[in-house]
């Protein structure tokens, strides 16, 4: 299917792209067109084919069919000149543990011709000044990520490419990263990111596409997205005492029961109904001793939701 961006002219576009594995299909013909300035967001299970489509459009994995181009040249093409456009941070960062994070992000910075008054900023951004020194070896998880988080964003350049760029992030570092990204899409650059996060595509992204079994799903704006996610989350209630009248009640006010049991009910319902249904329920008899919600987890979502079920993928 074709999935179309906000502008006539995207920044970043695949055209019938297709990446197989001998006789695994990894992506199967897909198209997609991200505008300058946009936030997409790859969201799907393990193994259904995003990591395969981000390693592509930075030049890392070469499509069996189809092209990508950005800025209107081509990716497989002009491999030097796409360099130069983007920025990009793997899922499995595998840096050099006997170098210190001073090290590897001048060195980085050298590579990239950053100042060091722009390796300072992205060390204090990223809370490093007290890890600057030590060797990468000795980081735990999360702080290789932030590492690798400044060095993807020392170069200010019109396309940032991430693979799950929160993987390991404690709430601090998350938040880190979510302001950043805030500044750099008020700059006006475009971000292409997967994550397995759903707030983070719903804060992050301005479009959202479901990625499963090598093909794009869907492709929705982030509140059409949120809606859905909404959509599927349950309340629970327990209540002092149930009747049919009351059941009765909640579903003609809008609500969809998914259980019921003994002085306990649970339903969904959209989340402009939500009240309704709740004042329905007390005007039919029930009345409410506990109240809480739950969204399901994202598994459950994407299963229920989008009818997802995963398959191996290549790295």
């Amino acid at each position: 299917m074709v999935m179309s961006s906000t502008n006539s002219q995207p920044y970043l576009e695949l055209d019938q792209f297709r990446k197989d594995y001998g006789k695994l299909q990894a992506v199967k013909k897909c198209d997609l067109k991200v505008s300058k300035g946009e936030s997409l967001a790859l969201l799907g299970p393990n193994g259904g084919g995003k990591s395969t489509i981000i390693r592509s459009v930075v030049g890392a994995v070469h499509p069996t069919s189809g092209n990508i181009r950005i800025d209107d040249i081509d990716v497989g093409t002009h491999p030097n000149k796409i360099k130069s456009l983007l920025s990009y941070l793997p899922q499995r960062l595998d840096f050099p543990g006997m170098l210190t994070a001073r090290e590897l992000l001048y060195l980085s910075a050298q590579l990239r011709g950053c100042s060091s008054s722009r390796v300072e900023e992205m060390v204090k951004y990223f809370s490093l000044q007290e890890a600057i020194d030590r060797k990468v070896r000795e980081f735990s998880g999360g702080m290789v990520q932030r590492l690798g988080l400044a060095i993807c964003f020392l170069p200010e350049v019109p396309l940032y490419v991430l693979d799950e760029p929160t993987l390991n992030l404690d709430p601090l570092g998350s938040e880190q990263f979510r302001n950043l990204v805030h500044e750099l899409k008020l700059s006006g650059a475009t971000i292409l990111f997967t994550s397995h996060i759903i707030k983070d595509a719903v804060q992050l992204a301005d479009r959202v596409a479901i990625v499963n079994r090598g093909e794009i799903a869907t492709v929705e704006s982030v509140p059409d997205f949120y809606e859905a996610v909404q959509n599927e989350t349950e309340v629970h209630l327990v209540l002092q005492s149930t009747s049919e009248q009351v059941f009765a009640a909640a579903c003609e006010a809008g609500a969809e029961l998914t259980s019921r049991n003994g002085h306990q009910m649970s339903f969904r319902a959209n989340p402009q109904n939500r009240l309704q249904v709740i004042k329905a329920i007390e005007a039919a008899g029930g009345k409410i001793e506990e109240f809480r919600t739950v969204t399901p987890d994202w598994d459950s979502l994407l299963s229920d939701q989008f009818a997802l079920t995963s398959e191996p993928e290549r790295s």
